[in-house]
């Protein structure tokens, strides 16, 4: 478990050729804000300059007075700002992932080491076929990241995480990795819930359409190697938006999903290879996609992942 500390806000948290290092926000594509919280003093009645806060571009703030040496790097009178505006009146908390499952077939993927050195807390779970999936188990976790699940989950393991989801939970998951419905659908078994569902025959990208979505802002093509689409169930009590599809014929095939059920949102995605460091070197819009991701997955006021060139 990482511990993240407090920093700064270099830029704006947009799509801007910036390095995004922590954003908070409220839940609904407006994580990350912070056009202008923060003021670094020129001097002030301590050494220390203007007033601390939690986040904020670099400003002049602090009072003059004969010495000092400036404000605080961190803040300043403004504070965080989400992208609607309003003043966030405390500093995001650590981001705190769950992995439910076992790593993908890539024997170089480090998903979890990936995860914990921008700044979260990640740690696998549920990795072997014996463990029932409790209330308790769910519970210190923001964001369930659903990678290989051991087993296919019962019916009242599935209400489980719904009901989570529904308290405010954050769900992502991801299939593709055996070419064995039998092993790439076990997620079926805890997606039927959320209305959504892995079908149909192993397919290939690169995914290259995108709807207009949070998630999907400035996205051109993402790589998608042997997975499945995504199918609506029509089941009552979530929403349902494809938002990313490969050509078919006729029409295109829906490859990911954003879901909404009660305060919890879920992105539903076809294939595994986002989480590989082969595609995280060589391929900027993957890193771009996660950080979106837990941006709009996560509960209010969690600092998301550090370190990012979005371009």
């Amino acid at each position: 478990m990482s511990s993240r500390p407090l920093v700064v806000l270099i830029g704006a948290c947009s799509l801007a050729s910036v390095v995004v290092l922590g954003c908070a926000g409220v839940n609904g594509g407006e994580h990350g804000g912070g056009a202008s919280g923060g003021s670094v003093g020129s001097g002030g009645p301590t050494a220390g300059g203007g007033r601390n806060a939690a986040g904020g571009s670099p400003g002049t703030g602090g009072v003059p007075a004969g010495s000092g040496t400036g404000g605080s790097a961190t803040g300043g009178d403004s504070g965080l700002r989400t992208d609607g505006g309003a003043s966030a009146d405390a500093a995001c908390s650590q981001l705190n992932i769950g992995i439910l499952g076992n790593p993908g077939s890539n024997s170089s993927s480090n998903f979890q080491a990936w995860l914990e050195a921008r700044g979260t807390s990640a740690r696998r779970f549920q990795t072997d076929d014996g463990t029932p999936l409790t209330a308790d188990a769910l519970r210190p976790f923001d964001v369930i990241v659903i990678d290989l699940p051991p087993r296919v989950y019962t019916a009242d393991e599935a209400a489980i995480l719904a009901a989570w989801v529904s308290a405010g939970g954050g769900v992502t998951s991801m299939s593709g990795y055996h070419d064995d419905t039998s092993q790439d659908w076990r997620a079926n078994s805890l997606l039927a819930p959320l209305g959504v569902a892995y079908a149909g025959q192993r397919v290939w990208g690169p995914v290259t359409q995108f709807a207009a979505h949070p998630i999907t802002t400035g996205l051109t093509s993402v790589t998608f190697t042997g997975g499945y689409g995504v199918s609506d169930l029509g089941t009552a009590g979530s929403t349902r938006t494809p938002i990313a599809f490969l050509p078919a014929n006729p029409g295109s095939l829906a490859v990911a999903y954003a879901v909404t059920m009660g305060q919890g949102r879920a992105f539903v995605w076809g294939d595994e290879w986002i989480e590989f460091d082969s595609e995280w070197s060589s391929m900027p819009q993957i890193p771009q996609l996660w950080l979106q991701i837990f941006n709009w997955i996560a509960p209010p006021k969690r600092c998301m992942l550090t370190g990012i060139m979005i371009s």
